[in-house]
């Protein structure tokens, strides 16, 4: 009967081929293979018919080598490494499914590449790895980043086939910024090329300095797990767990040694995570929702600040945030505006552990997802699905952060814990209060209706185990007598078991910055309409993607401010102001002013204009987004009332900063005095053209000293753009600006605010007051 041998030829040096391989090759009458991998086994095969091709010639060479088998011959079908890695045996085994009478097939092993590699490497597979291929020829990138994801998160020791080649240069660049989005930059890394044959280059780097070698098609690339290490003679070593003292391995092999697996592994934060279940001792606790918008974030502020208040270090949590609402880390790192303030009642700086997971939507169905404070990407919810594992191990290595410097941590959820659609994929809610090992208080909002429904349905809806997470209930947002609920809450209380820990009324004469654009659908059109008298009449275009938009709040608070949003063209008449706010997506929401007429209504309004970040790269003449960085719209015609340019860039600019006004700023605020502080958050770089002077000076970027202009203004003065947040929260800036607007209109003069009470200290009052805090405490195990 006719023969096919598949050979695995090992890694190409005629020492390293198995003695089967070579039986088999000296049988063979025809050898059929890729020309590069014959000739480096020429002297083995001279004197035999042969059959060579070029790459991407695999299907031809496969018949060729079963057509020759069938005719009678013994031919042997060459692989470099095994042919059964990446190798001919599964092709040649599909193509012979398909013939009537297939010659017999004989699959012959060889030394894989990644063994040759590792071999030259030292011993970096000794637990357990996966293989994966970069090439997308025959697999789609969608789900090769799948696997990347899937193998990062599990914490495999990785080897990276075909890494590079010359029409494929972002994938593996693609790969690193996967991998280190779960793993530390100081991971070890083997490139190994041409691995026990001629040509042998070895190098041993680390996750962030990879790519700064060569990497090429000849190379495999191998990048260590959490305990991998690097011994004194520079090789890798990946310990299996010998030396951890669970078998005894002989005398001496339980002692700590220099570079021992055991020193690696307990110096790796995510072996320790992974080695605990739950966090130990009920030092946090949770505040979770009926439903978005129920004040879980304020009220969380004011547990941080009640808690500060009785002597504990205190930090807050989010897990997992979606908001358009941004605020940036002393270290320029990007967090959810919530987290900020929640810090700030704890009087600690945010910081990117507060929130390691922050989506910012860019579309209906996809969001910006930032980790640990730096984009990772745009992804749809299907895509975001598939990276949720390793996402949940950052929310669980920054919890251990959190825990292990504080005395509590106040953890906050993220919309309603009921909805049971998306449990299965849940990174923040109760599955973060099982991973932290504490109980949770549940809010609902009695403003919106229903409250008894909504208390009820949702605790119906849980599991036995997640109800039994929830310790108490607290009713949010009350107007009116207290009194008048207590059946319902006899009801409540009888019904589901859980204690209803108080009635929050609805709190006035302080605010504290609310989380998202949810709350701002219920603003009303005249929010800082407070007092009688003319007021100075501000409208804030509402876009569908603002971000940000807190940084109107100081204006909202001014007594003589009636600030509204607008979301058409007649809103613009007897406007005194206008001002275009951060957004998330810019290109797509200059489109949406033209849908609703506002891009000729702005063009024509002839009061001041104020434009802030994305607003202040639509004053100008062209906003351009070469790759895609916010949406699909390349490019998109501005308002053209600024002379500046915008380009979009694919790296997001983080920093909170200190700024100087300029002459022109001047313009725009007389008589301000002071520096101004702020923070910046955008993709984009604006170039300015000879018919405006910059706004300012940013003098201080995330605690370095700088010199960098900022924002633009035009030559009367009247339309201005910065790119600094929170520029209307400096008291003297904002005075000025208003005076100078309150002069145009005949009205009184103001100096800038004097300090008010904290508003931190009054929320803590107002709940001390109103919740039964030594209960709720209690049964959270945070009992004074």
């Amino acid at each position: 009967m006719s023969k096919l041998y598949v050979v695995g030829i090992g890694p190409g040096d005629l020492d390293h081929m198995t003695f089967q391989a070579n039986e088999a090759l000296d049988a063979a009458d025809a050898v059929v293979g890729y020309k590069t991998y014959l000739d480096l086994i020429a002297p083995l095969i001279a004197g035999k018919e042969i059959v060579s091709s070029g790459m991407m010639k695999e299907v031809e060479r496969c018949r060729e080598a079963l057509d020759l088998a069938a005719s009678g011959k013994t031919v042997a079908l060459v692989s470099s490494g095994d042919a059964g890695i990446y190798g001919m045996a599964g092709l040649a085994l599909e193509l012979a499914a398909e013939l009537v009478a297939p010659p017999e097939i004989v699959v012959v092993p060889g030394v894989s590449a990644v063994q040759a590699a590792a071999a030259v490497l030292g011993a970096p597979l000794m637990h357990d790895f996966t293989v994966i291929s970069l090439s997308d020829l025959l697999t789609p990138w969608d789900l090769i980043e799948r696997r990347l994801v899937a193998a990062a998160t599990a914490d495999f020791v990785v080897a990276l086939y075909n890494p590079r080649s010359k029409g494929r240069v972002q994938q593996i660049e693609e790969a690193r910024q996967i991998l280190l989005s779960a793993r530390p930059a100081d991971t070890p890394v083997g490139i190994v090329r041409n691995a026990l044959r001629e040509g042998e280059e070895r190098i041993v780097t680390t996750l962030g300095r990879m790519l700064d070698h060569p990497i090429d098609m000849f190379s495999l690339v191998i990048v260590g797990n959490s305990a991998t290490f690097v011994d004194p003679a520079g090789r890798m070593v990946t310990p299996r767990g010998y030396k951890a003292g669970t078998r005894d391995q002989g005398p001496g092999t339980g002692e700590k040694q220099k570079n021992s697996a055991d020193e690696h592994i307990a110096d790796s934060p995510s072996r320790v995570l992974n080695s605990r279940s739950p966090v130990p001792g009920p030092r946090s606790l949770m505040v979770v929702g009926t439903a978005s918008d129920v004040g879980k974030s304020v009220l969380t502020a004011g547990i941080c600040r009640i808690l500060k208040n009785r002597g504990l270090r205190v930090a807050p949590f989010k897990s997992q945030n979606m908001a358009l609402n941004s605020a940036v880390t002393p270290e320029g790192g990007e967090i959810g505006r919530a987290q900020a303030v929640q810090a700030a009642a704890c009087g600690i700086p945010p910081h990117t552990d507060m929130n390691p997971i922050l989506l910012k939507p860019s579309s209906d169905t996809g969001s910006q997802v930032i980790v640990a404070g730096e984009v990772v990407g745009n992804m749809s919810v299907r895509e975001y699905h598939a990276y949720k594992p390793m996402a949940f191990e950052r929310v669980r290595e920054s919890f251990d952060r959190l825990s292990s410097a504080h005395d509590v941590v106040v953890i906050e959820g993220a919309g309603s814990i009921a909805e049971i659609n998306l449990k299965a994929h849940d990174i923040a809610n109760l599955k973060v209060a099982e991973m932290a090992g504490c109980r949770a208080i549940l809010v609902a909002d009695i403003d919106r209706g229903g409250v008894f429904a909504q208390i009820i349905g949702t605790l119906e809806l849980l599991e036995p185990a997640e109800r039994e997470r929830i310790a108490g209930i607290v009713i949010n947002k009350f107007r009116g007598d207290a009194s008048l609920l207590t059946p319902g809450i006899k009801f409540v209380e009888k019904r589901t078991g859980v204690p209803v820990l108080g009635v929050v009324p609805c709190f006035s004469g302080f605010r504290i910055p609310e989380e998202d654009s949810v709350a701002l659908e219920k603003r009303g059109s005249g929010t800082g309409d407070r007092g009688p008298g003319e007021k100075i009449k501000i409208g804030v275009v509402k876009l569908p993607r603002i971000s940000n938009y807190t940084d109107f709040d100081a204006l909202e608070a001014e007594p003589d401010v009636r600030l509204t949003y607008v979301e058409g063209a007649d809103q613009l008449r007897g406007l005194d102001l206008l001002i275009i706010p951060g957004s998330k997506a810019t290109t797509t929401d200059l489109y949406f002013l033209m849908e609703r007429g506002l891009f000729e209504a702005i063009r024509a309004f002839q009061g001041p204009i104020v434009g802030i970040c994305g607003g202040y790269q639509m004053l100008g003449k062209r906003v351009s987004d070469p790759h895609a960085v916010e949406s699909r719209i390349r490019e998109a015609e501005g308002l053209g009332l600024l002379d500046v340019v915008t380009v979009m860039l694919e790296k997001k600019t983080t920093h909170q900063a200190r700024a100087e006004l300029l002459p022109a700023g001047y313009q725009v605020a007389p008589r301000c005095r002071g520096e101004l502080e702020g923070y910046e958050i955008h993709m984009g770089e604006t170039i300015l053209g000879p018919s405006v002077r910059p706004f300012a000076r940013a003098t201080e970027r995330s605690g370095r000293m700088v010199e960098v202009l900022d924002g633009a203004v035009s030559c009367d003065g009247r339309v201005f753009g910065t790119y600094l947040h929170g520029i209307f929260d400096n008291a003297g800036f904002r005075s000025a600006f208003l005076n100078k607007l309150r002069r145009a209109k005949g009205l009184v003069e103001r100096p800038a605010a004097e300090a008010q009470d904290d508003p931190f200290d009054l929320l803590a009052a107002h709940l001390e007051k109103h919740l039964d805090m030594e209960r709720l405490l209690a049964v959270c195990g945070l009992a004074r």
